[in-house]
């Protein structure tokens, strides 16, 4: 190694040959091969590219301390670090940690420099210090350093007002670094800073690499760091460095990047492996399910085989029955005695009588090979050929239309609300459900009365009753009777008693058991899409009509929309609601630093309104088109029902079905980009859950639902046709990695937050 011009030769000599000249151009100092750093596998960066100077400047300049500001990716300080122990110095390093100060992290994280075997830390002479640049500056004296690091990618403020704060720890043979010199983008200033410094200071700038600026504030700076600054007014000894440092650079940062393919390919063959096993276990356990399909289908086929054997009896002793019936109806006797018959009044009563026959046939001994017959096949056996049996014209109908809610008179109760719901189980908690659930304690709390639940279809779980409320941050203090109305139990309902009902059905079953004006309606998107012309649309339409029923309508626009199509128990001043998404349940988290974003699909093939085709359809499109191509992206479906369905290239995305809440919200969190369709005016929850919790979402167009902008701006609205969607994919995928845009959206969104204030104009409403 040598200190100072080799051989007594110029520093700045460029008569020498080509190979040589280099490195007497560089004070005599090259970089050796304590630069020859076998790499982890670790994704290059910017700075792999300046590891060779990082050596070389190490081994000019003898620096008695280093500081290195804001290590980012921590490959500058490795670099200083592996120089000075190779190089055998007695210097002193120092990394000023600021991420341990970066919101929502604990003060106690480390962020990982460079390897855990190459990094500063863990040897004698380096210190991590976790505090500011401001605090770790009064811990330096001034003149202390000879090798002071900022890097690069701070703002430029925060740059310009570290030199300005270090400059005086600066020692007077100091060097000072500043990455990204050469990067121009928005949020990169640095380049001006370092413009402004070079033409006050002796300076060096490397162009590869993002840029490294090369600053001397010490008076007294080593001989081949100033042969350095000289080469700045000689183009073609400043070319011939760069290129020189840059093509060394570039091969170290070749070999990370070589290291870092293998590794992903060792990881990509082990994960091969591990799903050729899964793929075999998986055959083996489909062999099992068909031999177990093969022995079932046998026993269903045996028990068909008895069925038929018992059904061919069946018809044997029914045709033996009607042969009996004949022949009595035809014979002389029957004949004889029908004076006799009339005069009891059995003449019409065939029916009766051959049911009697029957009953006496039924108690005889049986043909034989024949089975004791069911009542009814035989009675219409015995029945002319062609007679049915006839049903009650109400009861036919009854039976096919919601069952009314069942009530007995409680005359001396008091003045209670009561929630009229199918179910408050925990697969029925999501949107709706949980949006009635805070409504009913609100309301009751705001009325002062007792509150009570009426599930129609399952019995209910009152712990998912405080499990809704928690989650949303509502306060209810009162008790809650829970009851099942099904199989026809009867609920006690007094003469004042309000009913907040949740769909058509439910309040059709509460029109046939209570005053109309005592019924709030709950209408939380267009409930006539939910059929196909007939029945049951012609009665929703009906309930929806009812003037008669108060209707409290989730958000403006469902209630504009209802009103522009003459649904008229909707008044234009209806009271209507803004949803609200707690920041408790809905916020954005730091994620950990992954390789791939997360994309979202929210997929309820069983739910037409969700469009669960077309989204499929804009998923395969978009990965075929490399909109969201796989090697940037992770795919999860998220729903209920949801077929195993493979995406072009063989992509199995990762399917979520029937989240509990906690697993639902926790999910949402990390998601960078969601489609959700709802093809219906009302916007749907799972849009704003995932704008609320700081993801890029697209969701469709229907009438007037063409924006949401008034929610939030990383909510964008395109027509349902695969090409609109795909490229509203695009724009989301590009707004998703816009961090600046992305969270200036995320912070100036309107969405509610507060279901109390949300509710507060309903409440006030019906109180009034």
């Amino acid at each position: 190694m040598h200190d100072g011009p080799a051989g007594g030769e110029s520093v700045m000599d460029i008569n020498l040959p080509a190979r040589t000249r280099h490195e007497f151009a560089l004070g005599g100092i090259d970089i050796g091969p304590e630069v020859d750093w076998t790499p982890e596998p670790q994704a290059p960066t910017a700075w792999h590219e300046h590891v060779p100077f990082a050596f070389w400047l190490v081994k000019a300049l003898r620096p008695r301390s280093i500081v290195e500001l804001g290590p980012a990716s921590g490959v500058a300080y490795a670099a200083f670090c592996l120089a000075v122990e190779r190089l055998g110095l007695a210097a002193r390093c120092f990394a000023v940690e600021r991420a341990a100060e970066l919101p929502g992290r604990p003060r106690e994280t480390v962020t990982r420099i460079g390897s855990v075997r190459q990094d500063g830390r863990g040897r004698a002479f380096s210190t991590l210090l976790r505090m500011r640049p401001e605090e770790a500056r009064t811990h330096f004296d001034a003149g202390e350093v000879d090798l002071l690091h900022i890097d690069g990618t701070q703002d430029s403020e925060a740059v310009a007002g570290a030199f300005q704060l270090w400059r005086e720890a600066v020692s007077d043979r100091g060097v000072v670094l500043f990455h990204d010199t050469n990067l121009r983008d928005r949020r990169n200033g640095v380049w001006r800073i370092w413009r402004e410094l070079q033409a006050a200071h002796p300076h060096f700038e490397f162009l590869h690499g993002h840029g490294l600026g090369v600053l001397g504030l010490g008076r007294n700076l080593p001989e081949p760091v100033a042969a350095l600054f000289a080469t700045g007014s000689q183009p073609e000894e400043a070319f011939a460095i760069r290129r020189f440092f840059a093509a060394r650079g570039e091969a170290v940062r070749d070999r990370f990047l070589v290291r870092t393919l293998e590794a992903r390919l060792a990881g990509a063959e082990e994960t091969a492996f591990a799903d050729r096993d899964a793929a075999v276990a998986e055959r083996d356990e489909a062999r099992a399910r068909a031999q177990q399909a093969v022995a079932e289908r046998d026993r269903l086929a045996a028990e068909c085989a008895a069925a038929r054997a018992e059904r061919d009896a069946t018809l044997a002793d029914a045709q033996h029955a009607r042969a009996l019936r004949e022949a009595m109806i035809h014979s002389t006797s029957w004949r004889i005695t029908r004076p006799m018959r009339v005069a009891v009044g059995l003449a019409r009563r065939e029916p009766s009588y051959v049911a009697q026959v029957k009953r006496v046939l039924g108690r005889g001994a049986p043909t034989p090979g024949a089975l004791q017959a069911p009542a009814v096949p035989l009675l219409e056996a015995l029945l002319p050929s062609g007679t049915p049996v006839a049903s009650d014209a109400h009861a036919y109908v009854s039976a096919r239309l919601p069952a009314p809610l069942a009530t007995f008179p409680e005359t001396d109760a008091p003045r209670r609300l009561t929630l009229v719901t199918d179910s408050i189980n925990a697969g029925h908690l999501f949107g709706g459900v949980g949006t009635a659930v805070g409504l009913a304690a609100l309301l009751a709390r705001r009325l002062d009365v007792p509150l009570r639940v009426v599930t129609r279809i399952e019995p209910p779980e009152p712990r998912n009753f405080g499990t809704v409320l928690n989650a949303h941050g509502i306060r209810y203090d009162g008790n809650v009777e829970f009851l099942h109305s099904g199989h026809g139990r009867n609920v006690p309902m007094g003469p004042e008693d309000l009913l907040l009902t949740t769909s058509w059905w439910s309040t059709w079953a509460a029109l046939r058991a209570v005053r109309p004006d005592r019924i709030l309606y709950l209408l939380q998107e267009d409930e006539r899409m939910f059929y196909p012309a007939g029945d049951e649309q012609l009665r929703c339409r009906e309930v929806m009509d009812d003037t008669r029923v108060r209707f409290i309508i989730n958000t403006a626009a469902l209630r504009d929309y209802l009103v522009a199509d003459g649904v008229r128990g909707v008044a234009a001043d209806s009271i209507a609601f803004e949803p609200a998404f707690p920041e408790g349940i809905y916020h954005r988290e730091a994620q950990p630093i992954r390789d791939k974003r997360r994309f979202f699909f929210y997929a309820r093939p069983n739910n037409d309104r969700n469009l669960f085709l077309r989204g499929v359809e804009a998923v395969a499109a978009a990965i075929e088109q490399g909109v969201l191509p796989a090697q940037d992206w992770t795919y999860h479906f998220v729903g209920k029902d949801i077929p195993r369905i493979l995406l072009p290239g063989g992509i199995q995305p990762e399917m979520s079905q029937n989240l509990p809440w906690a697993s639902y919200a926790a999910l949402i969190r990390s998601i960078d980009v969601g489609l959700s369709l709802m093809f219906t005016p009302h916007p749907s929850y799972p849009p704003l859950d995932l704008a609320a919790s700081g993801a890029v979402v697209v969701t469709n167009r229907f009438g007037p639902k063409v924006s949401l902008d008034h929610y939030c701006r990383n909510i964008l609205c395109a027509e349902p046709s695969v090409e609109a969607l795909v490229a509203a994919l695009g724009d989301a995928a590009a707004l998703a990695q816009d961090e600046p845009r992305r969270e200036a959206n995320y912070r100036e969104a309107r969405i509610g937050r507060d279901w109390e204030a949300a509710f507060a104009p309903v409440l006030d409403h019906i109180a009034g």
